[in-house]
């Protein structure tokens, strides 16, 4: 029994499952043939309950231009609304984010989202529509009033330039002044951006606050972090007061700035709760910090009205490449630590400028560009900048490298006057120095120093002294200009020379050849040695005759000398008078009633018979130019006066430089009197004295023209330029350097070598000497060809003589940069074309660019 009760059971729980199976089998085939959809079936919309909640709103303030935010929580997990239901005419919602709060008191969801009014006065947020799976959640309407910013009767701004006219790159201050009669406390979250923050024309530096730190106030301004200054008002302590901000403004291009509208916005608490600084921080007070959402509060703004600014270009005619952006007034102090050194040792060097510019617009040109101390001084030009309270100090070292540097000379510094608008010299006082010599050495050569970019000179006692002028130096000036001078006439002289005295070598070599030539002229020289007006001589003269025109002495008569002299050419003159001596000695000599005969100036008639056929005339006019023609005592004394006044004077001062300057132009007026070489050499002398480096090299070049072997001329011109800052690779031949008048003198070298050596080929036929004189003759054919194409098509030299100088690609300032790099002092090149008061020049290197005339020095040939 028991067990047919157990079995039934079993087949009872059977039938149950199968049924279940089956069942569950159709809802799934019901299912599959259902639509896809998420929107409910009529049934299921009948079925969803609907419930309205309520939002909660964070912010108490609500403004046209600000986000707010908002929540709502939810007893089931919903999820969000659709698009078109979060926009309305007055608000826009947004950022809607739905999460789970499974664990949370107030609903097992929450729905965060932000919205933005769209205009002022009162708003209504839209309905919002949240769905599970069996509730249909709506928002409740909720309404807010949206303000507006409101322009404050309370407070004040104003940007104020202390002028309305600079010049580019000149510091302008610009005073910011903020004026507020609101409990300071209440102020919170300022917005002061000015547009000229973001002009990349404009450098804008803040300097830093002096005042007592009671009345320092931290200011955010333009995405900084600054101190200003702040007065506090004397009606109410707790009012903000007057907060002041100098600005400085650097503008980098010339025109017409519109400083535009500057808005300075905050927040305005309607019940502060504490402090305006509650911290010793400048940068913690309620002007930094964000408004608390859960605060009511009112924005306010003041508007400082726009400034305009005329900008206007410096000279640049008048501005050095070196210009580094200093403007008077200026102050500048030199100090050097220590004063006694070895040369080689570091000496500490401080430059403190004091200027009414801040610390960050405060600038030194490199030092290694002074021409005072390029010549014993290696600087190094990291320069460390420190601040002090009306400026910037700049400190750093230097090595000394020879002994004749005996003081720290004044530094030369380039600063624009806004004033005057124009360009001034700032010079810095010399400081002495007591500079020894290290283990024996009188110098340090700069290629020991990695970097360095000229070389010291070998002498190590510096230049040269000045010549002394003397007989000897003169008789040197004297035959260098002879050829300079006479060039066309000595070209001249050579064949005309030959010519001359071709017939005279060729009459020495007939004597030598011929017998009977020889007794012609022994009788000729035994007839000048016979007493005058004598009969002795007569007789002479008579045998000379018979002997020159190939007769016996004994049968010469007076019908042979008038043949004679009519077969030479002879005057008139001089045949009536041979004829009347003939009649005269005759009829002494057959006449015992004649008269003792006369036989006068029988020596010039001799000479002239001798010499009819080689009559010339040698013109020596041009030997007046090759004369010297002496300076003037008073330029060359003046100029010897002011160099040994130069020499006792402070070395490095500027008053030794004007003196060494005006030396150097009183010697090269005297070059042009006279004594040339002497001239031009002193004058290179005190223009490299005075630093003048470019100067220096080209009177020495103009010495070395009229010197050209001179070792003292060679070594001072290899020592200036090893003073250059420009190190430009030669790239011409030796032979492509030669001066047009070294050409010249060596064609009139060979020139009167060929001339001679073609005289003495007359004289003495010899094969060497035909081939030496083929030699010579193919060395000036060639050299004469290179001569006319130097002086067709050759180039002047030039010397830069300027501190330094930008290479321009066109004859304008206006045109860009040739290279990267300045032209210093002493870059020597080639004009190739001049174009007003422009000039094309090529460099050794056979680069070219266009550089001002007036910065250039030319070598006169």
């Amino acid at each position: 029994m028991l067990d047919s009760i157990g079995i039934f059971r079993q087949l009872a729980r059977a039938y149950m499952c199968l049924v279940a199976m089956f069942a569950s089998l159709a809802c799934a085939q019901s299912e599959l043939q259902r639509p896809m959809s998420n929107e409910p079936d009529a049934d299921e919309a009948l079925q969803l309950i609907e419930k309205t909640v309520g939002l909660t709103v964070f912010e108490q303030s609500f403004f046209a231009d600000r986000i707010a935010s908002a929540m709502v929580y939810f007893d089931t997990v919903v999820a969000p609304p659709d698009y078109s239901s979060r926009e309305s005419d007055s608000c826009s919602v947004f950022d809607i984010e739905v999460l789970e709060t499974p664990d949370s008191a107030k609903g097992k969801s929450v729905a965060m989202f932000r919205f933005l009014p769209k205009r002022v006065g009162v708003v209504e947020l839209p309905s919002l529509e949240f769905r599970s799976e069996s509730v249909s959640y709506r928002t409740s309407l909720h309404q807010i009033r949206v303000k507006e910013p409101i322009r404050s009767a309370n407070m004040t701004l104003s940007l104020q330039p202390v002028k309305r006219q600079a010049y580019v790159g000149e510091p302008l201050r610009v005073d910011l002044s903020w004026d507020c009669s609101l409990n300071a406390a209440a102020l919170q979250a300022l917005r002061l951006y000015p547009e000229f923050f973001s002009d990349k024309r404009i450098e804008i530096v803040i300097p830093r606050n002096q005042d007592a730190k009671n009345q320092q106030v931290g200011l955010p301004i333009g995405g900084r972090r600054v101190i200003a200054s702040r007065t506090k008002s004397v009606v109410d302590p707790k009012h903000l007061g007057r907060i002041t901000l100098p600005l400085y403004l650097r503008f980098t291009e010339p025109g017409t700035y519109v400083l535009s509208d500057t808005r300075l916005e905050c927040a305005l608490l309607a019940d502060p709760e504490r402090d305006f600084g509650r911290y010793a921080a400048h940068f913690n007070n309620g002007l930094f910090e964000a408004v608390d959402s859960s605060k009511v509060y009112d924005r306010i703004y003041t508007i400082a009205p726009e400034v305009e600014i005329e900008v206007l270009p410096l000279p640049v005619e008048q501005q050095d490449a070196t210009f580094s952006g200093l403007f008077a007034p200026l102050k500048v102090d030199v100090s050097v630590t220590p004063t006694e050194v070895k040369i080689g040792e570091l000496v500490d060097l401080e430059i403190k400028l004091t200027s009414s510019a801040p610390h960050g617009m405060l600038a030194l040109p490199p030092l290694n560009q002074q021409v005072n101390l390029r010549e014993r001084v290696l600087v190094d030009g990291n320069y460390q900048r420190i601040w002090h309270d009306q400026g910037t100090s700049f400190r750093t070292r230097f090595r000394i490298l020879s002994t004749t540097f005996q003081s720290f000379p004044s530094l030369n510094l380039q600063i624009f006057d806004p004033q005057l608008g124009t360009f001034q010299r700032y010079l810095t006082e010399v400081i002495p120095l007591d500079v020894r010599p290290s283990d024996g050495m009188e110098y340090l050569s700069l290629k020991s120093f990695e970097g360095a970019a000229v070389t010291l000179t070998n002498q190590p006692e510096g230049i040269w002294h000045n010549m002394e002028a003397n007989v000897m130096n003169d008789v040197l000036n004297a035959l260098y200009g002879m050829v300079r001078a006479g060039f066309w006439p000595l070209l001249a002289f050579g064949p005309l020379a030959f010519f001359l005295l071709r017939p005279w070598m060729r009459e020495r070599r007939r004597r030598a050849i011929d017998e009977r030539y020889r007794h012609r002229a022994e009788a000729y020289a035994a007839f000048l040695q016979e007493p005058a007006e004598s009969r002795q001589k007569w007789r002479a003269f008579l045998r000379f005759m018979a002997v020159t025109f190939d007769a016996s002495d004994l049968s010469w008569t007076r019908s042979d000398s008038e043949h004679a002299l009519h077969q030479i050419g002879a005057k008139p003159a001089d045949v009536e008078r041979l004829t009347a001596m003939h009649n005269a000695a005759d009829a002494e000599e057959f006449s015992s009633q004649a008269r003792q005969a006369q036989f006068k100036d029988l020596d010039a008639l001799a000479k002239r018979i001798m010499r009819l056929a080689a009559k010339g005339v040698v013109s020596v006019c041009w030997l007046a130019m090759l004369l010297p023609v002496l300076s003037t005592a008073d330029e060359w004394d003046e100029a010897e006066r002011l160099f040994a006044q130069a020499l006792a004077i402070e070395a490095g001062s500027e008053r030794s430089n004007a003196l060494y300057q005006d030396a150097a132009l009183k010697f090269q007026v005297a070059s042009s009197t006279g004594r040339a070489a002497d001239a031009w050499y002193n004058a290179g002398n005190a223009w490299f004295q005075s630093g003048e480096i470019g100067r220096a090299i080209a009177a020495y070049r103009q010495a070395a023209l009229c010197r050209p072997f001179d070792q003292n001329v060679a070594d001072n011109l290899k020592t200036a330029r090893a003073m250059r800052l420009n190190d430009v690779p030669q790239a011409q031949s030796w032979w492509e350097r030669l001066p047009v008048n070294w050409l010249r003198a060596i064609v009139v070298l060979l020139n009167l070598l060929f001339w001679f050596g073609l005289l003495v080929l007359v004289r003495y036929r010899h094969r060497y000497l035909t081939m030496a004189l083929v030699v010579c003759a193919s060395g000036l054919f060639i050299v004469s060809i290179y001569l006319i194409h130097e002086v067709v098509f050759g180039e002047q030299g030039g010397v830069v003589i300027v501190d330094s100088v930008y290479g321009k690609k066109g004859p304008s300032y206006a045109y860009s940069n040739a290279f990267n790099e300045m032209l210093h002092d002493g870059v020597e090149f080639e004009l190739v074309e001049q174009r007003d008061d422009w000039a094309l020049i090529q460099l050794a290197d056979a680069r070219r660019c266009w550089l001002p005339l007036s910065q250039l020095q030319l070598i006169v040939e």
